[in-house]
């Protein structure tokens, strides 16, 4: 059969989710209520690091392609780089960040060296209080950066979130309802991320980087 654009869709990993795999407001144990599960999904579309859409992949010379997310505010607008493909100094799973940014045309063309550059594997940022695996790298300029994991059999939910990268292991994430699960290598872009977004570890490897706007809530879920 010849697909009318050339390239078979890709079949969607997912299944049902029960209505136990959404837990109970009762059976929650985190610092803060979580926030209620809304009636619009997220609207999650996964994609290979390679397969990134064209409007959201940014390139900054040699190795430092990445998705790409410009912050809400105005004067103090940043811009992020999530790195998908390791460079001479740089790591899948590194976040660069410019702040205040230049526009997007003038950053592409002069390809200036970022303010700040937070490793996958380092310890910058802050952790987030009752929640153990879960650091927030950044919080500022309409962008927050998250490194979630390796996570004990982690349950989170998140709203305002734009996309979870994985490097190791695998994630299961709740929209609406099915489960997807993400395994390494590919990426979770967020269609509404004003919908909660329920996130649960496949195994103790887990690792991921998110990107989401200014306020980003998280809990346990």
């Amino acid at each position: 059969m010849v697909w009318p654009f050339g390239k078979k869709p890709e079949r969607r990993e997912t299944q049902r989710v029960t209505q136990s795999a959404i837990p109970r407001d009762l059976d929650r144990a985190g610092p803060v209520p979580p926030p209620p599960r809304t009636a619009h999904p997220p609207a999650i579309s996964l994609h290979t690091f390679a397969e990134v859409p064209s409007s959201r992949l940014l390139r900054l010379g040699s190795g430092k392609d990445g998705f790409f997310l410009e912050g809400e505010e105005r004067k103090s607008r940043s811009l992020a780089l999530l790195v998908l493909q390791a460079g001479d100094s740089t790591t899948a799973g590194d976040v660069l960040l410019w702040s205040p940014s230049l526009p997007l045309e003038e950053l592409s063309r002069t390809s200036p060296g970022p303010q700040h550059h937070f490793r996958r594997d380092g310890l910058a940022g802050r952790g987030v209080s009752g929640i153990t695996g879960l650091r927030t790298l950044h919080a500022g300029g309409g962008i927050t950066v998250l490194r979630l994991g390796p996570p004990p059999g982690a349950r989170w939910v998140f709203v305002g979130l734009s996309a979870i990268a994985v490097f190791s292991g695998q994630v299961t994430l709740v929209d609406g309802d099915e489960s997807r699960l993400v395994p390494a290598g590919r990426i979770a872009l967020v269609g509404d991320p004003t919908a909660t977004l329920y996130f649960e570890a496949g195994n103790d490897s887990a690792l991921s980087v998110a990107l989401g706007g200014a306020n980003v809530v998280s809990a346990l879920g």
